[in-house]
């Protein structure tokens, strides 16, 4: 069995795909699975997917149901979830794995992320990113399966806040810490309109969200506040 599961959510990703996958491929901690959950792709990206992993799935209809489904068919002691746009640090796992190991009280790690690609707003998205490391707008990426499992996984009737909903219930069962290595997150050539009509789309759960945890929970002001 693996130690760690890594799963990764597609949808229409054959130019990202590969460089998250050589990324996984070129870890210096090697006991792990590789897991792709592709929503009904209609580029190359399963085809590409299989040539690093013979675990390449189906599943709609959002990211959540994807990754609770993944964790499903996973063998691994722990998860790492990620999006087909991030490349991994040749360390990270290993990094992950000593976290977790020393201290039976960390339910989530954090792993700090890089914003990368082509354009002026890129670096302003850097520059905002590199405040939220470790904070109430980040959320865990490498968990412990039994915790992932205590929590039920993430909310899949959630689109946009699943993340926050999710990292919530986590740090609500223990302690959370931040990795030392870091991902990078291939924005491409940045779209500013597409990236506002994307957060509009998510909006659309913010009430259903907002009405669980309470308009006044800090976090929650925090996440939606000015």
């Amino acid at each position: 069995m693996p130690l760690i599961s890594v799963i990764i959510t597609t949808k229409n990703e054959s130019k990202n795909i590969e460089n998250c996958l050589k990324s996984i491929q070129q870890q210096t901690f090697k006991d792990f699975e590789i897991i792709v959950i592709d929503n009904n792709s209609t580029d190359d990206t399963k085809e590409i997917s299989k040539r690093y992993t013979d675990k390449v799935f189906n599943l709609g209809p959002e990211r959540s149901a994807q990754r609770n489904y993944g964790v499903s068919v996973s063998s691994g002691r722990y998860v790492l979830y990620l999006d087909a746009d991030m490349i991994l640090e040749n360390n990270i796992l290993e990094d992950c794995k000593n976290i977790v190991a020393n201290d039976p009280h960390i339910t989530g790690v954090y792993i700090p992320e890089k914003i990368i690609g082509q354009g002026w707003w890129i670096k302003v998205r850097d520059f905002e990113r590199s405040f939220y490391d470790g904070t109430v707008i980040d959320a865990v990426r490498f968990i412990p399966k039994q915790i992932f499992e205590k929590v039920k996984g993430f909310d899949a009737s959630l689109c946009g806040p699943e993340d926050w909903d999710f990292d919530k219930k986590i740090r609500n069962l223990g302690k959370v810490v931040v990795a030392n290595s870091s991902l990078n997150h291939n924005e491409g050539l940045f779209d500013l309109k597409f990236y506002l009509k994307k957060k509009s789309y998510y909006a659309g759960s913010f009430d259903k969200y907002t009405a669980r945890w309470g308009k006044d929970d800090m976090d929650v002001k925090k996440q939606l506040g000015f």
